[in-house]
């Protein structure tokens, strides 16, 4: 049995990007996956300037520079800030051009390490053997830890279609509009997120931030179908429909023998259900990890431990305890307390939301935004936001982690 360096499991944006990050690194690499060459029928989104951050800025597709978000009342707001498709195509070419990659196709079942490396067993009895193995098989991950309870979240029904009446402005995209009026303000917080995508084509979706349990996607299917209706807008044509329904706080990966990345590592957003780009920005990371240990002769657990920490570094940590405690109080909050939450948020200054949606802030950044975000809403929200907080005691766990020694046990 033949052993690469690393064998990456999965073969979606993440673990493909995981896989080229490796092989550019100098890494024999090998992907794993039931179909390696399978199209992503996902739609990703990205704001531009995260592409260019991660080096990926000629992978967007359909660009906005004309953004819009609705939070109360019949205004929309202007964000002033590009927003992207993911161009899947031009993204896989990208991360594979040049690069040399075996490739099975199968599905895993089970990993074994021992002092020499690792061994992942495939459900028709195929033994893959490497130094190392990343888990980039998503939420729940093949080899990582299960939640037990708890799960937020996100859900969304859409639809690419032609209308005979723009769903939106022609030219713009919508990134979040919570009109509630084809609902009568009644259920779960949604909202639309919608774009023109040119040649008459649109996307629209009705989507839950996050919820627990998850909002059904039947029922965002009506909302859709009567929001749409009731701007007097029809889908015909339909050219692609999006069902999609993923955890926002999955729980964070163990040291292990597989180095979890992607959405099994707990990479997607806590606030926003974003992660492509963060994968994108982290898989050189990882490769450079994995690299040096090898290099400096560690043995597989050791090497699976420094890729750990190069995807979650302590800052990361941090910085995620505070996006998942901003989380349980989305989740404590009704229709009308939501759309005020976001109308705070996006009235506060460009570099405070900007670097919360998009993980650059540093750990006392995204502190500072909360602050600022708190000193924005109506005195009534502000009150319920931290009666929240205290009920529950997450701040504990958050103040542990941002601030040892400063919060009892």
């Amino acid at each position: 049995m033949s052993r690469s360096d690393v064998l990456v499991v999965g073969a979606g944006p993440a673990g493909l990007a995981a896989a080229a990050a490796c092989a550019r690194a100098g890494l024999d690499v090998h992907l794993v996956a039931p179909e390696p060459d399978a199209p992503w029928p996902q739609t990703y989104g990205a704001w531009l300037d995260e592409l260019a951050t991660a080096g990926a800025d000629e992978v967007a597709g359909n660009q906005w520079d004309t953004v819009t978000v609705r939070t109360m009342g019949p205004s929309l707001r202007s964000l002033g800030r590009t927003y992207a498709l993911i161009d899947n195509a031009r993204l896989r070419a990208a991360l594979t051009d040049g690069v040399d990659l075996t490739q099975t196709a199968g599905r895993a079942s089970r990993l074994d390490v021992d002092d020499t490396g690792v061994v992942v067993t495939l459900v028709d009895g195929r033994r893959l053997a490497a130094r190392a193995a990343v888990d980039a098989t998503g939420h729940p991950a093949a080899f990582g830890r299960r939640a037990r309870s708890g799960l937020a979240h996100q859900a969304a029904y859409g639809v690419v279609a032609r209308f005979d009446r723009p769903p939106v402005a022609p030219g713009t995209m919508c990134l979040m509009d919570f009109d509630t009026t084809p609902f009568d303000g009644d259920g779960p917080p949604t909202f639309l997120y919608a774009m023109d995508l040119g040649d008459g084509r649109w996307f629209t979706e009705e989507t839950s931030l996050a919820a627990r349990p998850a909002v059904p996607l039947d029922l965002l299917e009506r909302r859709l179908r009567h929001r749409l209706a009731a701007r007097g807008c029809t889908p015909h044509d339909v050219t692609h429909t999006e069902r999609c329904v993923f955890a926002m706080n999955a729980p964070l990966p163990p040291d292990g023998p597989a180095i979890a990345f992607g959405a099994a590592a707990a990479m997607i957003h806590p606030a926003t259900g974003y992660h492509v780009a963060e994968a994108l920005r982290r898989a050189p990371l990882l490769a450079a990890a994995v690299r040096d240990a090898m290099a400096g002769g560690a043995g597989p657990r050791a090497v699976a431990r420094a890729g750990h920490r190069a995807v979650w570094t302590a800052a990361d940590h941090r910085r995620d305890a505070l996006y998942r405690l901003g989380l349980d109080v989305l989740l404590s909050l009704d229709t009308s307390a939501t759309q005020a939450f976001f109308d705070g948020f996006f009235s506060l200054p460009p570099r405070d939301w900007h670097g919360y949606v998009s993980r650059t802030a540093s750990p006392l950044g995204v502190q500072r935004t909360m602050t600022r975000l708190m000193a924005r809403v109506p005195p009534g929200l502000r009150r319920r936001v931290l009666r929240s907080v205290v009920a529950d005691g997450s701040w504990r766990h958050v103040g542990r982690l941002v601030a040892p020694g400063l919060v009892r046990r």
